[in-house]
Order: structure tokens, then sequence, then C-alpha cells
């Protein structure tokens, strides 16, 4: 699977696969887990209590679409940092498993007719961490992410994150561009 970068336009219409709570059940709770280290995150870093530590955590949510674009922004945290005591701090290898019924899903899409590709908000270790442990790697044929090694974060739902994920994917037209996510 290609990671990133410019691919060259295809005449398939986009399908862009949101990772975190769409290839996986939500009552799996990667997301309720990755809600505390993110809390824990902002207490131990910024020595915040815990209901600060949720305001302030909700906040640059709601304003950036990603707590670390706020911690970066505000607090000068480093992303890296935040990725490994966060998302790669995840015990996703206790949570997540080969799926078939995903697996069978996925074989279903005609790749003649239409480009399988996700689309994240978090860094590249996490991205590919969840679909090797998913057992879906090959169904794809690249991934967008959130590139922490960044100057600048990119991230959902900014309108330049999209035309990133559609550069990279090669599509064809914006209109030719479909996005499953949760």
């Amino acid at each position: 699977m290609e990671s990133s970068g410019y691919r060259g336009h295809c005449q398939r219409p986009i399908l862009f696969m949101d990772i975190d709570n769409c290839l996986y059940p939500r009552n799996k709770r990667v997301h309720d887990i990755m809600q505390d280290l993110i809390d824990k995150f902002f207490i131990k870093h910024l020595s915040l209590s815990a209901g600060d530590a949720l305001m302030l955590h909700q906040k640059y949510y709601k304003e950036y679409g990603l707590a670390i674009e706020g911690l970066y922004r505000h607090h000068k945290i480093q992303p890296l940092e935040f990725n490994r005591e966060v998302d790669d701090a995840l015990p996703l290898d206790e949570i997540l498993e080969p799926d078939p019924e995903l697996r069978r899903l996925l074989e279903r899409f005609d790749k003649d007719k239409v480009k399988m590709w996700l689309f994240t908000n978090a860094h590249i270790t996490h991205g590919k961490r969840v679909i090797r442990l998913l057992g879906v790697e090959d169904c794809f044929e690249g991934i967008t992410y959130c590139d922490y090694t960044a100057e600048e974060l990119l991230c959902k739902p900014r309108p330049e994150m999209f035309e990133k994920a559609e550069r990279e994917a090669g599509a064809p037209a914006a209109d030719q561009c479909y996005f499953v996510g949760r």
C-alpha cells in the first residue's frame, strides 16, 4: 500500500474510508480509551485538573479537529510525543483482531471500478497498525493521514485536508469522491 504523496490521476471514483470507528465497531471502545489517554496527556503535560483537561481537550477538538493541533499551537507540544503517549499507546493488540466479515465486505468492491483509499486524522503509524491488526491492509491502494512530522498539521475537517486526500488518491474530480466515516 502506498502511504502518501501524489500518485497521478485515475479515472475510477475514489471511495475514502475513515479508519477509526468505521473499520471496526464502536463497541471496541478504542475512541473512549483514546479520549482517556488524551485527557491524561493534558493533565500530565499542562498540569491541569481532570475537569480543565477535559474542557480544553474538547475546545481544541472543536476548534481544530484534533486536540494535538491546539497543543502544538498554544503549548508547543511536539506532535510525535503526543502520538507516542496517545495513539501508539493504545492497546490495540488486545482490542483488534482480523475481521473476516470486514474483509469479505471490502473484497466485494470491484477494484476496476472504484479505488479504495484510507483517510484518517491519525498519524501514519496508527493507521497502518489498525489495518494490519484487522487484516485488511491489502484491500486499499493508499492512505492519507495527518502528518505529525509536518510543520503545519493538516486534518479534517479543513478543506485543505480533503484536497490533499483527493490529490494523493489521484481523484479524477471532487464529484468522483465518496467518503465513508462516522
